[in-house]
């Protein structure tokens, strides 16, 4: 029972409350750990005992884990407990794990693999709680601690309670247990158990318990001094002392026979051994062929080993071993296997190893437990050979990181120069589980070993795929010009193979990243020699995927006609040869290349029916690429709404890419921080930014810093604005872009006027006249003549100004590009007014109003009327009255203005909702709404910012806040 646990009454109290809650589905997962002999099963299993709940145990063995070993176990108790009912994708899917449940159909993906798992304990639970007992996790493989934090989450409202226990002494720095830990903590419903040695008064109650009497304070003395406080130390040091003639009573208790001179055992494994020191000789050399074996073993197979026809009873009854079950015996504990295996010398050790190997093999053992055993067994060619084949079958079932330390280890054994090709192929097996399981730089480097190999072996089919792999892995860690440099070996070396299409497809690769980081001069040559390739290899579809980027790249470079033409070939070629892949692709090549030539609503429109060729042809992940270029078209246009409707669509889609997220992030980001809702913008813009940097994405790295100079000079941070618009010319600079950069340097060129900075101003100019010479659009030249009026302004030279910013007007009447105008005329009525031109200026600053106020730019509108407000006039006076109570109320509808003002005198929600005649749920949804678009976190801070815009007067009655103005 629990209560023969000593000292741990606190923490049995706390295990059985969190058991408890995460029975209750209210947790998750506990760790307990602490060191070798420290009671921690003892007290877990003492906890368990009245648990109204299934306990099912997996354990981790030390000599060989098998893949999801512990897992393994519980889902084989589980069925045989409760036979649960499988479907077939779950029987198919855990059936990679478990043979007896059949063949499985097909690959089994990770993500399959382990919604399996997660899905046979969760319908499990639901008929009746369950403990997962996870012993020894020390010692188990890395899949399945990987594994825990996914079961954790997926079951945390589960009646599932994951325990796992650990010794904390056997924990190296980089064990995987540390990470499985901070991942559970993520999780929020995770715990942690130390089990402290006892101290000295618990000690001597666990010697008292264990010797039938009291001992004497000098006895009690003496071995916490020896044990210091292990209780398992304690236990088997009082079996030890209880040996005849070693204790004898004494006037303050039992104390060391004759004149305290009787040794006392120093350590775990010399009290293990007093106790196994009268086993007959044969049951001895069981005992140490079974700690060969592991800490579980066949008897039958440790018999064998030992040269007996059968296990003798002996050890059995000495408490050295127990049953297991199913014809199982295991060490009683750990420690007393350790002990027993360090009485084995080393070369019989050796010898003992190799028996066990080669019975284990021939039962058909895991091959990694088989492997550890030829290894320690010193038959390292057997071992070798063994650890490829379990790095095999860890593979088989996606546990990478048990597979990478295999073949790690098949590598060291491997012989100077036998089998080079064999070794190469490990290497390679070895990059790619690295690369699986999150460890690039271990990858890049096993990579570019092979990579070596087999160019100094002349295979150039295998050194370009090695060349491919370690191009891929490179670029995840955003070595791009690396990369780059690889992709070209790659390419050279699938067309020496005559793999022209291999050869095509990494100059394809190479030139698509060429063309999104804006270098298209490098672009255009290395798709050039891709052409080249794919029509050797008569590969249609690489050649219309080669032709629609090469348009697409010199629509970019401002070609005009012919580069369109260029991607509608291409896009009539693909899609008349049924190639719906590259058809997608090419679609949004054409797309993107409207937008470069100008014509937002074509380019609107072809997007609209890219996306609509990918849905119809489930090509998810083009698709969602699709729709956050759209944003960019549908911002510049002034569908701010319908951009931020799309943004959000592509933000929570599993399917978008890293391309796709940072467009989405930075588009919305960018539309927030216009509006003002600072909160919600610079999340967004931050994750855009650094997206943008790690992929190279150059569009993004500059509207998503013109997103955060945006924000900055909303928020009165004119300095940090001019420093994101210098990392925006910077980064222009080393760029081919020619359309991108128009919009901000418009906008950066104002900021700098602004700030009388004629250096920063100048600049704008000098790189717009750059974009507007090589590509005259009409958008280039606007914000090019908007660039030249800002210089005019600061030199003094109004009607310049003037004239400067009435061309940029001029040229955009054509485009629909509501936010450039609306800047153009606000500057431009400034330099209007200089001119004593007033009435002019007004008429400007009204059409900014307007736009300003449909666009919900709330910041710009406020700055707009103060620019009225200094000529005379009234921004409200010249509005629509629709127009007006837009601005009266910063675009809050009536309801939600009237739940406003009850928020700022203090009603909760359902105060309000009763004062105003609708549901709970609805205030709800109001002041959620009302929290968005005045840019709040919370209802006091919206009180705030309402009185700050005039929704709320000081002194005046909360209920006359709404009639007052209605009525001005």
């Amino acid at each position: 029972m629990g209560d023969d646990l000593v000292g741990r009454g606190h923490a049995l109290g706390q295990l059985r409350d969190w058991l408890a809650e995460a029975l209750a589905g209210r947790s998750s997962a506990m760790f307990v750990s602490g060191e070798a002999g420290a009671g921690k099963t003892a007290l877990v299993r003492a906890a368990l005992r009245d648990a109204d709940a299934d306990v099912l145990e997996g354990v981790g063995v030390e000599e060989g884990a098998s893949p999801y070993g512990p897992v393994v176990s519980v889902v084989r108790q589980l069925r045989r407990a409760r036979d649960p009912e499988l479907d077939d994708p779950t029987r198919s899917a855990l059936s990679t794990l478990i043979p007896e449940l059949g063949a499985p159909e097909g690959p089994t993906g990770r993500e399959r693999l382990f919604d399996a798992l997660c899905g046979i304990l969760g319908s499990s639970a639901r008929q009746r709680p369950i403990v997962v007992l996870l012993d020894d996790l020390q010692w188990a493989d890395i899949a399945t601690l990987d594994l825990l934090p996914a079961l954790a989450r997926s079951l945390e409202h589960d009646a599932v309670a994951i325990l796992g226990v650990y010794r904390s002494d056997e924990l190296p720095r980089g064990h995987v247990i540390r990470r499985a830990r901070s991942e559970l903590r993520r999780t929020g419903r995770f715990r942690e158990m130390l089990v402290e040695l006892l101290d000295a008064d618990a000690t001597e109650e666990l010697l008292r318990r264990r010797l039938g009497e009291t001992p004497s304070p000098s006895l009690a003395a003496t071995v916490f001094d020896r044990t210091d406080g292990v209780p398992f130390f304690v236990e088997e040091l009082a079996a030890a002392l209880s040996l005849d003639g070693r204790l004898q009573a004494g006037p303050a208790g039992l104390e060391l026979a004759g004149s305290g001179d009787v040794p006392v055992p120093e350590s775990v494994r010399d009290a293990v051994l007093l106790r196994a020191a009268g086993l007959p000789r044969d049951a001895w050399s069981a005992v140490l062929s079974a700690s060969v074996a592991g800490q579980m073993f066949d008897p039958g197979m440790a018999a064998e080993v030992a040269g007996l026809d059968a296990w003798p009873d002996e050890p059995l009854r000495a408490g050295i071993v127990v049953e297991a079950g199913a014809g199982r015996m295991a060490f009683r504990h750990a420690l007393i296997r350790d002990a027993c295996y360090g009485e084995i010398g080393w070369s019989h050790r050796a010898a003992l190893h190799r028996s066990v190997a080669e019975r284990l093999k021939s039962a058909g053992a895991p091959p990694a437990v088989v492997a550890e055993h030829w290894a320690r067994g010193r038959e390292q060619e057997m071992a070798r050979r063994s650890f490829v084949a379990a790095a095999e079958g860890f593979r088989a079932v996606h546990a990478h990181r048990d597979a990478a330390r295999a073949d790690r280890r098949a590598l060291d054994l491997w012989p100077e120069g036998a089998d080079p090709a064999g070794r190469l192929e490990v290497l390679e097996h070895l990059a790619g589980c690295a690369e699986l399981a999150g460890e690039l730089g271990e990858a890049i480097a096993t990579w570019r070993e092979a990579a070596v190999g087999w160019r100094r072996s002349g295979s150039p089919m295998r050194l370009g795929g090695a060349c491919r792999q370690l191009a891929g892995a490179l670029e995840l860690q955003g070595r791009w010009e690396d990369a780059l440099a690889v992709r070209e070996e790659a390419a050279g070396a699938f067309d020496s193979a005559g793999a022209h299409a291999e050869a095509a497809a990494e100059r394809l690769a190479s030139g698509a990243h060429l063309r999104s980081a804006a270098r298209f001069g490098p672009a255009l040559e290395v798709l050039e020699r891709g052409l080249a390739d794919a029509r050797r290899a008569g590969r249609v579809d690489l050649e219309t995927r080669i032709l629609g980027l090469e348009g697409n790249v010199r629509a970019r470079m401002g070609e005009g006609a012919p580069a369109l033409d260029l991607v509608r070939f291409a896009l009539t070629t693909a899609l008349g040869h049924n190639l719906t892949g590259p058809a997608a692709e090419i679609y949004q090549r054409l797309a993107d290349s409207l937008e470069h030539a100008g014509d937002y609503p074509a380019a609107r429109e072809t997007y609209d029916a890219a996306v609509g060729f990918c849905t119809a042809n489930e090509l998810d992940q083009p698709e969602q690429l699709c729709l956050a270029c759209l944003t960019v078209v549908l911002r510049q246009s002034g569908e701010w709404e319908r951009a931020i409707t799309v943004c959000r669509r592509v933000i929570g889609s599993a399917q978008a890419s890293a391309h796709a997220r940072s467009v989405a992030t930075g588009t919305l980001g960018t539309i927030l921080a216009a509006r003002g809702q600072a909160g919600r913008a610079r999340p967004l813009l931050l994750e855009s930014a650094s997206l943008a940097r790690r992929i190279e994405l150059t569009a993004m790295e500059l509207l998503s810093g013109w997103g955060l100079a945006l924000h900055a000079k909303l928020a009165g941070e004119a300095d940090s604005a001019a420093e994101s618009c210098r990392a925006i010319l910077e980064r222009w600079a080393g760029s081919e872009d020619r359309h991108y950069a128009i919009s901000p340097l418009r906008w950066a060129s104002t900021l700098f006027a602004e700030r009388s900075d004629g250096d920063g101003a100048g600049a704008c100019v000098a790189a717009l006249g750059r974009i507007a010479s090589d590509s005259p659009q009409p958008e280039a030249l606007s914000a090019l003549s908007h660039a030249i009026g800002e210089t005019a302004m600061l030199e003094g030279d109004r009607e310049t100004a003037a004239a400067q910013f009435g061309q940029a007007l001029d040229l955009l009447r054509a485009l629909d590009v509501p936010f450039e105008r609306m800047e153009s005329e606000r500057r431009g009525a400034a330099a209007l007014a200089s001119t004593g031109r007033r009435e002019e200026a007004v008429e400007r600053l009204v059409t900014a109003h307007r736009t300003a106020l449909r666009l919900k730019a709330r910041p710009f509108a406020d700055r707009i009327a103060q620019d009225l407000a200094a000529l005379g006039e009234r921004a409200d006076r010249r509005l629509s009255p629709s127009a007006a109570r837009q601005l009266a109320t910063a675009g809050l509808t009536r309801r939600e203005t009237e739940v406003v003002r009850l928020v700022a005198v203090g009603r909760t929600n359902r105060e309000i909702a009763r004062e105003l005649f609708v549901s709970h749920r609805t205030v709800e949804m109001h002041v959620q709404h009302i929290l968005a678009k005045l840019d709040c976190r919370t209802r006091a801070d919206a009180a705030r910012r309402a009185t700050e815009l005039g929704l709320l007067r000081s002194g005046d009655p909360p209920t006359t806040v709404w009639t007052a103005w209605h009525l001005r």
